[in-house]
């Protein structure tokens, strides 16, 4: 099988000749693979490992919101970070934390498609056309916490519901268009849309069932109607404990969910995939938080083995790691990882 041929038919729930395998980890190791195992670039990484997923966005040409006197970097939502020694970039805000009033919600500088670039897509999609290609990091309610505050957001879903509608609106006017200019650019050749926004802890739902049915699930399934409008796939990405909701994201139209930490309340692998595996495909699963960084390389294997056993059977599973591989995790644990799914 095609990489292509091989995601596809995982999503669709049949066997496929290995399990499908995607990587998603931080820059900076990135940038320690590739000088460990001397490659030059992520491509050269991605074909070692032999990756079956390509991921692509959109690029800002927009105007700059970052205060100089303030020493903060603000995006064009309107989250705010600081940059560290490290050079990593840390959340420190939001440019509507302090709005008392509907006028400062409607006034602030919500983005313009016409702010991101789409011209490099044909590109990437023509060097990676044996892959299935990953569109988009579109947040419908994170995102919009984060520039308001999340104190300030729940309080919202409580005393201000229409601060909230109106919020979660823009966001996804804005991925809706964003999507459908995607499309057509590249001709129709996007296979799967991401939609992200965190709503579980390590221990359970970040908010009740009423909650996100009322604030969330409504705008998942507007972004969900327009991809299968496309005859595309929605892979649906929230960290944490997230069982309460799974039910609720299959009828919502998600295809995929990402990214099964197992370590979280209710997220054991193979359980998820006995109560949802026949509507649902799972990306992700390989335990980021102990496997991982501090297991042996022989550890990491068999570990690796065990999930692609649980999960293998009538397809429905792509294998990744639990989120983006983290600076504490050894190189040899990653490779011991990839090396083991390929047997």
């Amino acid at each position: 099988m095609t990489s292509r041929e091989r995601v596809l038919a995982a999503i669709e729930r049949r066997e496929t000749d290995r399990v499908p395998l995607d990587f998603w980890a931080e820059e900076i190791v990135w940038k320690r693979l590739l000088q460990d195992l001397n490659f030059t670039t992520k491509r050269e990484l991605l074909e070692h490992f032999q990756i079956d997923l390509r991921w692509t966005d959109h690029r800002y040409i927009g105007p700059n919101f970052s205060d100089g006197k303030s020493g903060y970097i603000e995006n064009m939502w309107g989250e705010r970070f600081i940059r560290t020694d490290t050079g990593e970039q840390v959340a420190c805000g939001g440019a509507l934390d302090k709005a008392s009033s509907f006028g400062e919600i409607e006034n602030h500088h919500w983005p313009s498609n016409d702010w991101v670039c789409l011209d490099h897509l044909k590109e990437h999609l023509r060097r990676d056309d044996p892959y299935a290609i990953l569109y988009g990091y579109a947040d419908i309610w994170q995102r919009a916490a984060m520039v308001r505050g999340l104190d300030n957001m729940f309080f919202d879903m409580l005393e201000r519901p229409d601060w909230v509608h109106y919020m979660t609106g823009r966001l996804a006017d804005f991925y809706r268009e964003d999507w459908i200019r995607a499309m057509d650019v590249s001709r129709g050749r996007i296979d799967i849309f991401l939609l992200i926004s965190d709503l579980g802890s390590q221990n359970g739902p970040m908010m009740n069932l009423d909650l996100f049915r009322r604030f969330v699930k409504p705008r998942i399934q507007e972004m969900a109607d327009l991809v299968h409008s496309f005859g595309k796939k929605l892979m649906f990405h929230s960290c944490g404990s997230v069982r309460l909701y799974i039910q609720d994201l299959i009828d919502a139209g998600v295809d995929i969910l990402n990214p099964i930490q197992p370590s979280c309340k209710g997220m054991t692998p193979k359980e998820l995939k006995k109560d949802f595996g026949k509507d649902l495909c799972f990306h992700g699963g390989m335990d980021i938080q102990t496997v991982l960084p501090h297991g042996t390389p022989e550890e990491v294997r068999q570990s690796t083995r065990q999930l692609i056993d649980d999960m293998k059977q009538g397809g429905g599973f792509i294998l990744c790691p639990s989120h983006t591989l983290l600076p504490d995790i050894p190189t040899e644990n990653i490779m011991a990882m990839y090396q083991e799914a390929i047997l």
